[in-house]
């Protein structure tokens, strides 16, 4: 079997080692990346560029070398232009040639990734501005954030990679301006969640901006001017968080795909073409609470399951792929930040008879020295009490909680359930009553006849 790959990172990579182990020389793979970085932790790129992680190879899990020794062809600077799916061909460039060629396949992976979304705004081409999506752009940052002269950075995007990038500069001990379109950070989080954030942010010294809109960039002596619908702010650097975009640009209109270009799968992660699958960054997966229609949840948690179960597809088991809930955490300084499920209004917008709770409880016995408070916002169905979200941020304990509200949301699990769920106790990690147990039993539910 001839399996080719696009995008050498991790859902590409993780299928490519999978299907190698269990099928060796039954099968043949070749991976086409457009750049030269294969198999990295873009989640630990924050890190990296505030010297949190000082060696960049600890972020690479293997390189070319290895997976050429493990029988996986590799093709680096080589970017895939379009799919002819009648005749199961690619037609490529190969960049360092510049030159392109053809080449055909039996099953066909796309794993092309995302881009970072830039604004076209005027001055957005100067140098001084910078982007986060691939290993590359963070080698140039960090070596940018290095130099004396950026001493004052602007950060375009509150949202995930803008919170890690706003602790990365200021573990660096830059002046830091943080703007936002939306009147709030994380606005997939809800307000009582994202109030504590931008407290913290505020005491910790960050110059929030919500509500501007960025409208141009202009260049002022040596530094750089961001004007917004409601200021102008000089920085000696600009790093651009707005987002991301799946990189589908080749793939033609026999693929179905979201507004944004992401492709749509089935619970095989086969797309609409015959023969060609897609994980990673360039997908919109089925979503469990949303009688699984598909969502852009750009996680390197599906990438890698995702191409995890390509390959047993394509070795012949029946894996399939359960679908997301968009689980996610992030550290905001000395905060813990966690998601799981639907917000509020995206419940609404679901179709559920939404409602929610919040409360704020201590993470671990109150008596225990250091224990501190945090704030959980749990979102449910008034009809049937079933949980639908839960929200968390605190200084300590919510990271890993936010775990067991995720198996509670796929198993549909109700509040009452929930309440009576066998969670560990000791005074150092939890009080009697765990601060999500204190959530859901503040749901009142309809009795059952």
């Amino acid at each position: 079997m001839d399996v080719k790959i696009i995008g050498g990172v991790a859902a590409g990579m993780s299928a490519a080692a999978k299907l190698k182990r269990l099928l060796k020389d039954e099968v043949e793979i070749t991976v086409y990346e457009k750049g030269d970085d294969l198999s990295y932790g873009a989640c630990g790129m924050p890190y990296f560029i505030s010297d949190v992680i000082k060696d960049e190879a600890s972020l690479i899990a293997r390189d070319k070398a290895a997976f050429e020794k493990a029988g996986i062809h590799v093709q680096v600077f080589h970017e895939v232009l379009e799919i002819n799916e009648e005749k199961k061909t690619l037609r490529i460039k190969d960049i360092k040639q510049d030159k392109t060629f053809e080449t055909s396949y039996d099953k066909l992976i796309i794993a092309s990734g995302a881009r970072a979304i830039r604004l076209k705004v005027e001055g957005h081409q100067h140098a001084h501005i910078h982007t986060l999506t691939t290993l590359d752009a963070a080698r140039e940052l960090k070596r940018k954030l290095k130099e004396k002269s950026v001493q004052s950075v602007g950060v375009i995007g509150a949202s995930f990679i803008g919170l890690e990038v706003v602790e990365a500069l200021k573990e660096l001990g830059k002046t830091v301006h943080l703007i936002e379109r939306e009147t709030r950070v994380m606005p997939k989080y809800d307000q009582a969640i994202t109030d504590e954030i931008e407290t913290h942010l505020k005491a910790h010294g960050i110059n929030l901006h919500l509500g501007e809109t960025l409208e141009s960039y202009q260049a002022n002596k040596t530094q750089l001017s961001i004007q917004t619908n409601k200021g102008s702010y000089d920085v000696d650097l600009v790093i651009e968080a707005i987002g991301v975009l799946p990189n589908t640009g080749f793939c033609g209109a026999a693929f179905k795909k979201l507004k944004n270009g992401a492709l749509i799968v089935d619970e095989t992660l086969k797309t609409s073409v015959e023969d060609v699958y897609a994980a990673g960054d360039c997908v919109a997966y089925p979503h469990r609470l949303k009688n699984f229609e598909p969502a852009f949840v750009p996680l390197g948690t599906h990438a890698n399951k995702a191409g995890r179960i390509i390959a047993h597809r394509l070795a012949g088991f029946n894996d399939t792929f359960a679908g997301i809930l968009g689980s996610n955490q992030l550290k905001v300084l000395d905060l813990e930040v966690a998601m799981s499920g639907l917000s509020l209004q995206e419940a609404k917008d679901a179709g559920y008879q939404a409602a929610s709770q919040t409360i704020q409880a201590k993470n671990q016995a109150g008596y225990y020295p250091g224990a501190k408070t945090m704030v959980i916002k749990i979102t449910y169905d008034q009809d049937t009490c079933q949980l639908l979200g839960a929200q968390m941020v605190g200084e300590k304990g919510v990271a890993l909680r936010i775990n067991t509200m995720a198996v509670a949301l796929s198993q549909k699990l109700t509040a009452q359930e929930f309440s009576q769920l066998d969670l560990a106790y000791a005074p150092p990690f939890a009080p009697v009553w765990d601060p999500m147990q204190v959530a859901t039993n503040q749901i009142k539910c309809p009795k059952k006849g």
